[in-house]
């Protein structure tokens, strides 16, 4: 589960209906997509790699 501001929230579910969709399907389908392109563009560590940029310093 995740928590979105009202606002945000709202206009999911705009976006939702005026697809015929339901907001937590159109919220997985934006969150899948984002990660995938995440992981293609490096921003995603490696599995073993994880560490956060504070971390780091």
């Amino acid at each position: 589960m995740i928590t979105l501001p009202d606002g945000i929230a709202d206009a999911l579910e705009r976006w939702a209906i005026s697809e015929g969709n339901k907001s937590s399907t159109l919220a997985g389908f934006i969150v899948e997509t984002q990660v995938r392109n995440a992981l293609a563009n490096g921003i995603i560590p490696e599995p073993g790699n994880a560490q956060s940029k504070d971390a780091k310093k």
